[in-house]
């Protein structure tokens, strides 16, 4: 039904008016409301990290540990992913942004933590959802974030 409204043959000119302007505009593949808004991409996952950092520390308090160990996970995942993309490395799956992550940052020794981001990351598979594993969890999660954070200020300055 709306296939007839993409036909622009029979417009005039004058009917080639942005919204809110007096001034005509050629129909071309350029920028305009859509492209207007510039978002750091890197930025904002890291303000996901936070947020589900957020969501770990409530979770803890209140006694969900499986969802406290939960939200600690997807922090360290997120976190990796917003600096593999300040590489260009996009990973559409969890295996596979843990993987780049050492590929990139640990096995370069960029980025300096015990052992692999791999081991960090799914001692998860390896440990029953207690308060101890958790409260353990979220503070390698933490430190991760932080080092995270540190890592793109230093990007960001250069």
């Amino acid at each position: 039904m709306l296939k007839p409204l993409a036909d622009l043959t029979t417009l005039t000119d004058d009917e080639f008016v942005d919204w809110g302007h007096q001034e005509t505009f050629a129909t071309a593949i350029g920028v305009g409301e859509c492209a207007g808004v510039v978002i750091d991409l890197v930025a904002t996952l890291l303000y996901e990290s936070d947020e589900k950092f957020g969501w770990a520390n409530e979770a803890f308090t209140e006694c969900r540990w499986a969802d406290a160990i939960y939200h600690a996970y997807n922090t360290f995942v997120s976190s990796a992913k917003a600096l593999l993309l300040d590489k260009n490395i996009n990973s559409s799956t969890q295996t596979g942004i843990i993987r780049e992550f050492d590929n990139n940052y640990i096995t370069t020794g960029e980025i300096k933590i015990n052992g692999t981001f791999n081991d960090l990351v799914l001692q998860i598979n390896q440990n029953e959802p207690s308060e101890v594993f958790a409260a353990s969890y979220i503070k390698e999660a933490e430190a991760f974030l932080n080092t995270v954070r540190t890592k793109r200020e230093e990007l960001v300055q250069s």
